[in-house]
C-alpha cells in the first residue's frame, strides 16, 4: 500500500494528494504528485536537434535501436524513435539505455532504466541508478 498525504504540490501549485515513492540506495526517495506526477528534481539538460551527434542505443528482450536523445539528466532521459527503425516500449518496462556521449565513463555504457511514460514516438526513462555526474558536467559534455 502506498503512503500518501494530502499537500501543496511545489510543481502545479495544487492542494493534491501526494505519493511517497521509495527508491533503494544511492537514489533519493521523492514524493510524487499525483495530479501533475511532477517528481524532477535534477536540472533537465537539452541535448539539441543534432540528430547524428546525439544518438543513443536502446536495448529490450527484443530489439536493439538507436534513438534520439531529446535531453537528460541525472535521473532520466526523454527519447525519441527513429523513423526508420521505431522502437516499441510499454510503461514500466525494464530497458537498457546507452547515452553514448563520451568514450568512456557513466554516459558510454549502458544505463538499467525503466520507461515512466510515452506519447506518440516519445517516451521517457527513469534510470534505476541515478548518475554521479552532476547537471553541469552533463551540460559540458552535451555541449561539447
Amino acid at each position: 500500500m502506498a503512503l500518501i498525504e494530502f499537500k501543496r504540490c511545489p510543481h502545479c501549485g495544487k492542494a493534491t494528494w501526494q505519493e511517497f515513492v521509495p527508491q533503494a540506495p544511492p537514489a533519493d526517495s521523492y514524493w510524487r504528485c499525483r495530479d501533475c506526477g511532477e517528481r524532477r528534481d535534477a536540472e533537465r539538460i537539452s541535448v539539441g536537434s543534432g540528430a547524428l551527434l546525439h544518438r543513443g542505443r536502446v536495448q529490450t528482450e527484443e530489439i536493439c535501436a538507436d534513438v534520439l536523445i531529446v535531453d537528460i539528466s541525472r535521473r532520466g532521459a526523454r527519447l525519441r524513435s527513429d523513423a526508420d527503425l521505431p522502437v516499441r516500449v510499454y510503461l514500466g518496462q525494464r530497458l537498457l539505455f546507452n547515452p553514448q556521449l563520451q568514450p568512456f565513463g557513466e554516459l558510454a555504457h549502458y544505463q538499467a532504466s525503466i520507461v515512466r511514460w510515452q506519447n506518440g514516438d516519445e517516451f521517457g526513462i527513469c534510470f534505476e541508478r541515478a548518475l554521479a555526474l552532476s547537471s553541469l558536467d552533463i551540460t559540458r559534455i552535451v555541449k561539447n
